[in-house]
């Protein structure tokens, strides 16, 4: 459906119909992804957090390291991860040589849980254009970012 239709409103240039199409869009997908992720009890921070430390050596990170690579950078990632390591789903331990410098473990739960979001995100595909589209799609938008 097209934007116009979508939000009732006419554009005066079509940079500004594309900007709040990406931004309709990208919210659109957020409360699908949040609908699907659910059931698992995790957000999308959440997850995005527990996929960064699967990613790395040991699962385990930093804290600076985790809000450089965060798809969402909030500034309140300490907090939330203070939530996922009452949850069990990650520890946290101070570096004994740099008290300011805090790592954080991706727990057997946190990785459970990681795994279960994941599959509930792959059951249908969020984004319904063939490869050649989608990769056109990713094209411009990084061109966008540049």
């Amino acid at each position: 459906m097209k934007i116009e239709d979508e939000i009732k409103h006419e554009f005066s240039t079509p940079q500004e119909r594309a900007a709040t199409n990406v931004v309709f869009t990208a919210n659109w997908i957020l409360t699908e992804v949040a609908m699907r992720l659910k059931p698992s009890g995790l957000s999308w921070q959440q997850l995005n957090i527990l996929s960064i430390l699967k990613g790395q050596p040991k699962g385990r990170a930093t804290v600076n390291l985790i809000k450089e690579r965060m798809v969402d950078r909030m500034p309140n990632v300490s907090r939330l991860l203070n939530k996922m390591a009452e949850k069990g789903l990650v520890t946290k331990q101070r570096d004994t040589q740099d008290q300011r410098v805090v790592f954080v473990s991706l727990t057997e739960t946190g990785d459970a849980s990681r795994e279960k979001a994941r599959e509930a995100l792959a059951s249908k595909s969020l984004i319904s254009l063939d490869d050649k589209r989608a990769d056109q799609l990713n094209g411009l938008l990084e061109e966008l970012r540049e």
